[in-house]
């Protein structure tokens, strides 16, 4: 599938949106440099949720950190797949992500969440991920 992107009228959205879709590219592929490549240093990560991998993780080890305890709980099925980038062309790009997942134990979910990615100079500042179904993903990461 191919995600639909609803850019601004500004040349800056297409490049921020390059930027994020670039980085749903790396961790597809693997590849976790690339992805740490696109956030400034300090930037931080919104888990917006009450459960064992909710809050903010500040800087890119946390964020990596985030990332690969995510991976490894799903024994690497975890699968965000963006499905339609919005700009408003001055450094926000909504992402519209359905993730899916299977735990070992044979647990499942597949959730349709907002990513809001805020960058700044070419690069992410902070995201912020709004969960779709709150009990669901929680009872998942349980």
């Amino acid at each position: 599938m191919t995600a639909a992107v609803i850019p601004s009228t500004a040349t800056t959205g297409t490049g921020d949106v390059a930027v994020v879709s670039a980085g749903f590219q790396a961790i597809s592929a693997g590849d976790f440099a690339g992805f740490a490549a696109m956030f400034h240093a300090d930037a931080t990560w919104n888990h917006r949720n009450d459960d064992r991998l909710g809050g903010v993780k500040a800087g890119v080890d946390a964020i990596l950190g985030f990332l690969g305890e995510s991976m490894a709980l799903t024994a690497g099925t975890l699968r965000p797949v963006p499905e339609v980038f919005m700009t408003d062309g001055v450094g926000h790009v909504a992402v519209l992500t359905r993730i899916s997942g299977t735990r070992p134990d044979e647990r499942t979910f597949d959730d349709t969440q907002i990513l809001l990615f805020r960058l700044e100079n070419g690069r992410v500042r902070a995201v912020d991920q709004f969960i779709g179904d709150p009990t669901a993903v929680t009872t998942f990461w349980a």
